[in-house]
Parts: structure tokens; sequence; C-alpha cells
């Protein structure tokens, strides 16, 4: 082997590596989701901290469906800021998109078989940055195709967060003060108040 061929092997070898660990890592985290899922806190007692752990499990979970907006509804009613609660609940959910990310980045073989994923991945390539943003402002079921589109593409993981939080920002600050203003109007309306 000649100087020349060298790093390129280390590179491949350390890309090997990463993605190896990236597997372990989102295998993990399903594994730590469904075992502690009748352990998680309820944000009734545990307040901020209870809409950050459920939000971020929501999020990061793949196979597991978990009621991270329903902390973000909720926290606002039990007499959390509502702003506090969608930025808490941003961030966590913006980390918690990582482990879509990461199993794109390990091999996209996880999506392949899906109708939709050739069409997302071909918007990620064109408008990453906007598709992120967009697909993360709404509840979106689809949203773990399009982060797993980014980690298949090698989307910038800091740019990745980037969007996928101000897209969070929005649709968490939406959720909580639709919930804490409509909860009030609804009970109005009905004359229960």
């Amino acid at each position: 082997m000649n100087k020349e061929q060298a790093p390129a092997k280390r590179l491949r070898s350390n890309e090997r590596l990463l993605k190896a660990l990236s597997i372990v890592l989102v295998l993990g985290l399903i594994v730590v989701v469904v075992l502690l899922s009748d352990r998680l806190p309820n944000f009734d007692s545990v307040g901020y901290v209870g809409v950050f752990v459920l939000s971020f499990v929501g999020s990061a979970s793949i196979f597991v469906p978990v009621p991270g907006i329903a902390a973000v509804c909720a926290g606002p009613l039990i007499g959390l800021f509502p702003l506090v609660v969608a930025l808490l609940a941003s961030v966590a959910e913006a980390i918690g998109e990582l482990t879509g990310y990461l199993i794109g980045f390990s091999g996209r073989g996880f999506a392949e078989n899906n109708r939709l994923y050739p069409r997302i991945e071909q918007w990620m390539q064109r408008r990453g940055w906007l598709v992120l943003f967009l697909a993360s402002s709404i509840p979106n079921l689809l949203f773990d195709l399009v982060g797993i589109a980014a980690g298949t593409l090698k989307y910038p993981v800091w740019r990745f967060l980037v969007a996928v939080w101000f897209g969070k920002l929005i649709k968490s600050t939406t959720i909580a003060y639709a919930c804490f203003y409509g909860y009030d109007w609804a009970l109005r309306f009905f004359g229960l108040k």
C-alpha cells in the first residue's frame, strides 16, 4: 500500500466505525425506550423536566409512539408557562430526531422499502434546509424518513439540528399556546366555566 492509499483506507475505517457506533446508539435508545416506557415521568409531578423528557423520547422513538405532543399541550394546562414549554420541547425534539439521522448515516436500508423515501431524498438533495424546517414545523409522522434521508446524504449535523430546532420551535409554540388558550375557550363555549 502506498502513502496515498493509507489515508483513504483510514477514512473508510473511521466511517465504518462511526456507522457501527450510530447503529449501536440507535438500537440502545430504542431498547431503553421500550424497557422504560412505563416509567417515564408524569409531567404533572415533574413539570418542565417531564415535558423535556417526554418530548425527547417522543421524537427519539421511531418504532414506539410516545405522546410528546401531549406533554407540550398538557404542560400549559397544569400551570407551566407555554413559551418555556415550547422552548424545552423544541430542544428535546431536535436532539431526539438525531436517531433518524443516525439510522440514515449508518445506511439507508431501513427506509429503502418505503415508496415515499426516494422522493424525500430528492427533496433533501435539492432543498435540504427548507425540507427539514417545513417537515419539522408541523406534526408529521413522516419526519423520520426526512431525518433518515438527511443522514444518508451526510447532511451536516449542525445544519440538521438548527433547521429541525427552528421547525420544532414553531410547532411546539403553536401547540402550547393553542392548548393554553383553546382549553379556556372550549370551557366557556360549552358553558363549563
